[in-house]
Protein backbone atom coordinates (compact mmCIF):
# COMPACT_ATOMS: atom_id res chain seq x y z
CA UNK A 1 0.00 0.00 0.00
CA UNK A 2 1.40 3.41 -0.97
CA UNK A 3 1.67 6.41 1.36
CA UNK A 4 -1.65 7.92 0.30
CA UNK A 5 -3.41 4.59 0.74
CA UNK A 6 -1.96 4.20 4.22
CA UNK A 7 -3.13 7.71 5.13
CA UNK A 8 -6.70 7.04 4.01
CA UNK A 9 -6.80 3.68 5.79
CA UNK A 10 -5.40 5.18 8.99
CA UNK A 11 -7.85 8.08 8.95
CA UNK A 12 -10.90 5.90 8.34
CA UNK A 13 -9.80 3.46 11.06
CA UNK A 14 -9.38 6.40 13.45
CA UNK A 15 -12.89 7.64 12.65
CA UNK A 16 -14.53 4.25 13.00
CA UNK A 17 -12.76 3.17 16.17
CA UNK A 18 -13.45 6.38 18.10
CA UNK A 19 -17.10 6.98 17.23
CA UNK A 20 -19.60 6.15 19.98
CA UNK A 21 -23.40 5.89 19.77
CA UNK A 22 -26.20 5.94 22.32
CA UNK A 23 -29.99 6.22 22.24
CA UNK A 24 -31.47 9.44 23.63
CA UNK A 25 -35.08 10.66 23.47
CA UNK A 26 -35.96 8.60 20.42
CA UNK A 27 -32.83 9.61 18.53
CA UNK A 28 -29.31 8.23 18.28
CA UNK A 29 -26.53 10.47 19.54
CA UNK A 30 -23.24 10.02 17.68
CA UNK A 31 -20.08 11.33 19.31
CA UNK A 32 -17.28 11.72 16.79
CA UNK A 33 -13.53 11.99 17.46
CA UNK A 34 -13.46 15.40 15.76
CA UNK A 35 -12.92 18.34 18.09
CA UNK A 36 -14.53 21.77 18.05
CA UNK A 37 -12.76 24.97 19.09
CA UNK A 38 -13.41 24.16 22.77
CA UNK A 39 -11.67 20.78 22.33
CA UNK A 40 -15.01 19.04 22.85
CA UNK A 41 -16.01 16.11 20.66
CA UNK A 42 -18.52 17.03 17.96
CA UNK A 43 -21.89 15.35 18.34
CA UNK A 44 -24.69 14.81 15.86
CA UNK A 45 -28.12 13.24 16.23
CA UNK A 46 -29.86 10.75 13.96
CA UNK A 47 -33.63 11.21 14.03
CA UNK A 48 -35.93 8.72 12.25
CA UNK A 49 -37.93 10.41 9.48
CA UNK A 50 -40.24 7.87 7.85
CA UNK A 51 -38.08 5.43 5.90
CA UNK A 52 -35.10 7.80 6.11
CA UNK A 53 -33.16 9.75 8.74
CA UNK A 54 -32.53 13.35 9.63
CA UNK A 55 -28.98 14.04 10.79
CA UNK A 56 -28.69 17.23 12.82
CA UNK A 57 -26.31 19.14 15.08
CA UNK A 58 -29.35 20.24 17.14
CA UNK A 59 -28.37 23.89 16.65
CA UNK A 60 -25.02 23.56 18.41
CA UNK A 61 -22.69 25.25 15.90
CA UNK A 62 -24.68 28.41 15.16
CA UNK A 63 -25.74 28.94 18.78
CA UNK A 64 -22.19 28.44 20.04
CA UNK A 65 -20.96 31.09 17.60
CA UNK A 66 -23.76 33.44 18.65
CA UNK A 67 -22.84 33.07 22.32
CA UNK A 68 -19.29 34.03 21.36
CA UNK A 69 -20.47 37.19 19.63
CA UNK A 70 -20.13 35.90 16.07
CA UNK A 71 -23.18 36.15 13.80
CA UNK A 72 -23.16 34.33 10.49
CA UNK A 73 -25.83 36.74 9.18
CA UNK A 74 -24.17 39.98 10.31
CA UNK A 75 -23.54 41.18 6.72
CA UNK A 76 -24.96 40.14 3.34
CA UNK A 77 -21.54 38.83 2.28
CA UNK A 78 -21.13 36.72 5.42
CA UNK A 79 -24.60 35.31 4.92
CA UNK A 80 -23.67 34.46 1.33
CA UNK A 81 -20.41 32.77 2.39
CA UNK A 82 -22.24 30.82 5.09
CA UNK A 83 -24.79 29.57 2.56
CA UNK A 84 -22.04 28.68 0.08
CA UNK A 85 -20.31 26.60 2.76
CA UNK A 86 -23.52 24.73 3.52
CA UNK A 87 -24.30 24.23 -0.17
CA UNK A 88 -20.86 22.74 -0.70
CA UNK A 89 -21.71 19.95 1.73
CA UNK A 90 -25.38 19.58 0.82
CA UNK A 91 -26.33 20.72 4.33
CA UNK A 92 -29.32 22.90 5.22
CA UNK A 93 -30.17 25.32 8.03
CA UNK A 94 -33.48 24.92 9.84
CA UNK A 95 -35.70 27.60 11.40
CA UNK A 96 -34.20 26.51 14.74
CA UNK A 97 -30.67 27.20 13.45
CA UNK A 98 -29.87 23.51 13.15
CA UNK A 99 -27.42 22.30 10.56
CA UNK A 100 -28.99 19.17 9.11
CA UNK A 101 -28.94 16.74 6.21
CA UNK A 102 -31.27 13.91 5.20
CA UNK A 103 -30.01 10.37 4.65
CA UNK A 104 -31.02 6.76 4.20
CA UNK A 105 -29.25 3.54 5.13
CA UNK A 106 -27.35 3.43 1.85
CA UNK A 107 -25.80 6.90 2.01
CA UNK A 108 -25.66 7.32 5.79
CA UNK A 109 -21.82 7.18 6.08
CA UNK A 110 -21.39 9.80 3.35
CA UNK A 111 -24.06 12.11 4.78
CA UNK A 112 -22.62 11.80 8.29
CA UNK A 113 -19.23 12.75 6.87
CA UNK A 114 -20.69 15.76 5.04
CA UNK A 115 -22.53 17.08 8.11
CA UNK A 116 -19.46 16.79 10.33
CA UNK A 117 -17.29 18.52 7.71
CA UNK A 118 -19.85 21.32 7.38
CA UNK A 119 -19.90 21.78 11.16
CA UNK A 120 -16.11 21.97 11.26
CA UNK A 121 -15.95 24.39 8.33
CA UNK A 122 -18.56 26.80 9.70
CA UNK A 123 -17.05 26.67 13.19
CA UNK A 124 -13.55 27.32 11.85
CA UNK A 125 -14.38 30.02 9.35
CA UNK A 126 -16.70 32.20 11.40
CA UNK A 127 -14.95 32.10 14.76
CA UNK A 128 -12.67 35.14 14.78
CA UNK A 129 -10.00 35.49 17.43
CA UNK A 130 -10.87 39.12 18.21
CA UNK A 131 -14.43 40.47 18.45
CA UNK A 132 -13.64 43.68 16.53
CA UNK A 133 -12.35 41.85 13.45
CA UNK A 134 -14.79 42.64 10.65
CA UNK A 135 -13.70 40.18 7.97
CA UNK A 136 -13.44 36.42 8.04
CA UNK A 137 -10.46 34.53 6.70
CA UNK A 138 -12.25 33.18 3.63
CA UNK A 139 -13.09 36.75 2.62
CA UNK A 140 -9.47 37.77 3.12
CA UNK A 141 -8.23 34.99 0.85
CA UNK A 142 -10.85 35.80 -1.79
CA UNK A 143 -9.83 39.47 -1.77
CA UNK A 144 -6.17 38.47 -2.07
CA UNK A 145 -6.98 36.47 -5.21
CA UNK A 146 -9.05 39.31 -6.67
CA UNK A 147 -6.50 42.02 -5.86
CA UNK A 148 -3.77 40.08 -7.63
CA UNK A 149 -5.82 39.16 -10.72
CA UNK A 150 -5.68 35.45 -9.91
CA UNK A 151 -8.50 33.77 -11.83
CA UNK A 152 -10.53 31.33 -9.75
CA UNK A 153 -13.84 29.61 -9.21
CA UNK A 154 -15.18 29.01 -5.72
CA UNK A 155 -16.75 26.35 -3.54
CA UNK A 156 -16.11 23.25 -5.62
CA UNK A 157 -16.91 19.60 -4.91
CA UNK A 158 -15.07 16.50 -6.07
CA UNK A 159 -15.88 12.86 -5.50
CA UNK A 160 -12.85 11.00 -4.24
CA UNK A 161 -11.79 7.49 -5.06
CA UNK A 162 -13.56 6.30 -1.90
CA UNK A 163 -16.88 7.70 -3.14
CA UNK A 164 -16.87 10.42 -0.48
CA UNK A 165 -17.42 14.01 -1.59
CA UNK A 166 -14.86 16.68 -0.66
CA UNK A 167 -15.22 20.47 -0.82
CA UNK A 168 -12.48 22.98 -1.59
CA UNK A 169 -12.81 26.74 -1.22
CA UNK A 170 -11.27 27.83 -4.52
CA UNK A 171 -9.97 26.32 -7.72
CA UNK A 172 -7.61 27.77 -10.32
CA UNK A 173 -7.98 26.18 -13.77
CA UNK A 174 -4.99 24.65 -15.48
CA UNK A 175 -3.03 26.62 -18.04
CA UNK A 176 -0.12 25.99 -20.38
CA UNK A 177 2.24 26.90 -17.56
CA UNK A 178 0.58 25.10 -14.65
CA UNK A 179 -1.69 22.22 -13.71
CA UNK A 180 -5.02 22.61 -11.92
CA UNK A 181 -4.68 24.15 -8.45
CA UNK A 182 -7.05 23.86 -5.51
CA UNK A 183 -7.14 26.04 -2.41
CA UNK A 184 -8.37 25.20 1.07
CA UNK A 185 -8.44 27.85 3.78
CA UNK A 186 -7.96 27.00 7.44
CA UNK A 187 -8.70 29.80 9.87
CA UNK A 188 -7.56 27.87 12.97
CA UNK A 189 -4.92 25.34 11.84
CA UNK A 190 -4.91 22.35 14.17
CA UNK A 191 -3.75 18.76 13.94
CA UNK A 192 -7.33 17.55 13.43
CA UNK A 193 -7.94 20.11 10.68
CA UNK A 194 -4.75 19.14 8.86
CA UNK A 195 -5.50 15.43 9.19
CA UNK A 196 -8.99 15.87 7.74
CA UNK A 197 -7.61 17.94 4.87
CA UNK A 198 -4.90 15.40 4.10
CA UNK A 199 -7.41 12.59 3.86
CA UNK A 200 -9.71 14.67 1.64
CA UNK A 201 -6.79 15.64 -0.58
CA UNK A 202 -5.32 12.15 -0.95
CA UNK A 203 -8.77 10.77 -1.77
CA UNK A 204 -9.45 13.55 -4.30
CA UNK A 205 -6.02 13.56 -5.93
CA UNK A 206 -6.28 9.87 -6.83
CA UNK A 207 -9.50 10.58 -8.74
CA UNK A 208 -8.26 13.68 -10.61
CA UNK A 209 -6.28 13.78 -13.84
CA UNK A 210 -3.33 16.00 -14.62
CA UNK A 211 -1.50 15.98 -11.27
CA UNK A 212 -3.33 18.85 -9.49
CA UNK A 213 -1.71 20.88 -6.70
CA UNK A 214 -3.27 21.80 -3.37
CA UNK A 215 -2.50 25.06 -1.57
CA UNK A 216 -3.49 25.27 2.10
CA UNK A 217 -3.87 28.90 3.20
CA UNK A 218 -3.23 28.98 6.96
CA UNK A 219 -4.19 31.94 9.12
CA UNK A 220 -1.20 32.82 11.30
CA UNK A 221 -2.24 36.45 11.92
CA UNK A 222 -3.05 35.99 15.60
CA UNK A 223 -1.10 32.91 16.63
CA UNK A 224 1.88 30.77 15.69
CA UNK A 225 1.08 27.55 13.86
CA UNK A 226 2.64 24.44 15.33
CA UNK A 227 5.40 22.88 13.26
CA UNK A 228 3.75 19.45 13.26
CA UNK A 229 0.76 20.89 11.36
CA UNK A 230 2.97 22.40 8.65
CA UNK A 231 5.23 19.34 8.52
CA UNK A 232 2.27 16.98 8.09
CA UNK A 233 0.88 18.99 5.18
CA UNK A 234 4.26 19.33 3.49
CA UNK A 235 4.92 15.60 3.83
CA UNK A 236 1.98 14.95 1.51
CA UNK A 237 3.02 17.59 -1.04
CA UNK A 238 0.51 20.19 0.10
CA UNK A 239 1.84 23.70 -0.41
CA UNK A 240 1.33 25.58 2.85
CA UNK A 241 0.75 29.31 2.46
CA UNK A 242 1.14 31.20 5.72
CA UNK A 243 -1.08 34.25 5.52
CA UNK A 244 1.73 36.60 6.52
CA UNK A 245 3.83 35.22 3.62
CA UNK A 246 1.10 35.03 0.96
CA UNK A 247 2.78 37.42 -1.47
CA UNK A 248 5.51 34.83 -2.12
CA UNK A 249 2.97 32.71 -4.02
CA UNK A 250 1.43 35.32 -6.32
CA UNK A 251 3.54 34.44 -9.36
CA UNK A 252 2.79 30.71 -9.27
CA UNK A 253 -0.92 31.25 -8.60
CA UNK A 254 -1.22 33.62 -11.57
CA UNK A 255 0.65 31.26 -13.92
Amino acid sequence: MDLQGKLKSSYLDWLNERISLRSINGAIEITSPMLDRHNDFLQIYVVPDGDAFRLTDDGYIINDLLMSGCEVDSTPRRKEIFQLLLNGYGVQRSDRDELFIKADIGDFPQKKHLLLQAMLSVNDMFMVARPHVQSIFLEDVENFLLDNDIRFFENINFSGRSGYSHTFDFGIPKSKASSERLIKTINHPTRDASQALLWAWSDTKEARKGDPTLYAFLNNSDSTIKNDVIDALSRYDVKTVLWTERDKYISELTA
